[in-house]
């Protein structure tokens, strides 16, 4: 390989080698894969340095060079391994094809959203009102789940938003039409005046919304996280533990950073949103 290389990173280039995944090292950190698509994989240790602005800065020189970079950060690695790897099948163009149009859609409950989502998607689940299945034979192949109204009366007295939360296909597998045929079907249902939602920068540059109709409308900030060491999590300051809180609060910004050190946690941070609406 030419240099030496943490531990998660020869484990995520062994990972690729294996499922057959051919790609070359730069002299940075980034595995450009050979794919008509241009590719590179920013591999991120917990003790490296930058900040996110040297992160999009990378990420927009890949771009002049007509290459989509992401940034994989090592925890994700560690806690999400399975769906990092279909994640990078995915945009490589190596999933199975599934087609859409033989599936039906059901609504399913928080628990087999959960399962599903935890299984398949990169963040994980969420808690939301709405939540829908493709299914094809009896097996779920994709999931959308959706939030309830947002009212927004400084447009209209009775103009309705709602966010699309979360969607992910089974890992290994491109479903052909899935995206679109859930979004009508919710769309048929509650009549919304627009759909907003996000796509994570780290991962994605916001073509699969763009695809179906969505525009972008703006670009959140980089958000600062504290990763807990012992599962995991990521975490910004307001959903720490209460108790943790508490004890943040008589601290200035030195001591408190200081302080989460000292109980296990680590500052980290992404490279924030684009946010996309879907006019109706």
């Amino acid at each position: 390989m030419g240099r030496l290389r943490p531990v998660w990173q020869l484990d995520f280039i062994t990972a690729l080698t294996d499922k057959g995944i051919v790609f070359t090292e730069t002299a940075g950190n980034e595995l450009v894969f050979l794919d008509q698509q241009k590719v590179a994989i920013h591999l991120v240790s917990l003790t490296d340095g930058g900040s996110p602005e040297d992160f999009i800065a990378l990420q927009r020189s890949y771009q002049e060079q007509n290459c989509y970079l992401v940034h994989l950060w090592e925890d994700i690695w560690y806690s999400r391994r399975e769906q990092v790897l279909g994640r990078i099948a995915s945009i490589l163009g190596l999933n199975k094809t599934l087609h859409g149009r033989k599936g039906k859609i059901m609504t399913i409950n928080q628990v087999q959203a959960d399962e599903f989502l935890l299984n398949h998607h990169l963040q994980g689940s969420a808690k939301t009102k709405y939540k829908f299945a493709l299914v094809i034979g009896e097996e779920i192949v994709a999931v959308a789940l959706f939030s309830a109204a947002r009212p927004m009366t400084r447009i209209a007295a009775d103009y309705r938003s709602y966010e699309l939360v979360r969607f992910a296909s089974q890992v290994g597998f491109t479903v052909t039409g899935g995206f679109s045929k859930l979004l009508k079907h919710f769309i048929n249902l509650v009549q919304p005046n627009d759909l907003m939602s996000y796509a994570d920068r780290d991962w994605s540059l916001g073509n699969a919304y763009a695809s179906s109709g969505f525009e972008l409308v703006s670009t959140t900030e980089p958000l600062d996280l504290w990763l807990d060491l012992k599962d995991f999590n990521r975490k910004t300051l307001l959903r720490l533990p209460a108790t943790l809180q508490d004890a943040l609060k008589p601290l200035d910004e030195a001591r408190q950073r200081q302080f989460l050190i000292t109980q296990n946690y680590l500052p980290v941070f992404n490279t924030g949103n684009l946010k996309y609406i879907l006019y109706l």
